[in-house]
C-alpha cells in the first residue's frame, strides 16, 4: 500500500482519522495525502500563481492553513505527506483525486448516521463507498 488518500472534514474532530491514517501510513510505509473539498473556490482566472495563493488563502484561509499545518507536523513525524484542497461535490472530488493519485486506499470519517439524515442532510461516505474503486475505511468519529 504505497498511497493512503485521507478525506477530512475540517469541521469535525479529526483526530481519530489522522491517527488511524498515521498507523497504517507507518505500517505500510505509505504516503498519505490529506484532502478536503470546498464546493466552490473563489475565481481566479488570469492570475499570478502568488496571487491564486493570496485569493484562496483568503477565501478559505482557516482550511487551507489547517490543512497544511496538519500536513507539516505529520511530516514532522517522519511520515511523507502533503495536502490537498479541492472544489466541487465532495464524494466525487475524493474518487477522482484519489484514482489521480494511484491511491491505494481512502480513509474517511464516519458519523454513523442513518440513510435518511444522509439524504436530508448530506454524507460523502454513501457516495465515496459505492464509486471508489479503491479499498473504503471508515473510521468512526464524534461530532
Amino acid at each position: 500500500m504505497k498511497t493512503i488518500f485521507v478525506a477530512l472534514d475540517l469541521d469535525t474532530n479529526v483526530e481519530t482519522i489522522l491517527d488511524t491514517a498515521k498507523d497504517l501510513a507507518k505500517h505500510y510505509a505509505s504516503q498519505l495525502i490529506l484532502a478536503t473539498v470546498e464546493r466552490e473556490l473563489p475565481g481566479t482566472e488570469g492570475a499570478t500563481e502568488e496571487l491564486v495563493k493570496d485569493e484562496i488563502t483568503e477565501a478559505y484561509g482557516d482550511d487551507v492553513h489547517e490543512l497544511h499545518k496538519l500536513a507539516l507536523s505529520i511530516s514532522e513525524e517522519g511520515l511523507e505527506c502533503r495536502a490537498l484542497l479541492m472544489e466541487g461535490t465532495t464524494a466525487d472530488q475524493i474518487v477522482n483525486a484519489a484514482n489521480d493519485m494511484a491511491a491505494d486506499l481512502i480513509v474517511l470519517g464516519n458519523h454513523g448516521h442513518n440513510p435518511i439524515y444522509d439524504t436530508l442532510i448530506g454524507s460523502a461516505v454513501p457516495g465515496v463507498v459505492r464509486m471508489a474503486k479503491q479499498k473504503v475505511l471508515l473510521v468512526p468519529v464524534e461530532g
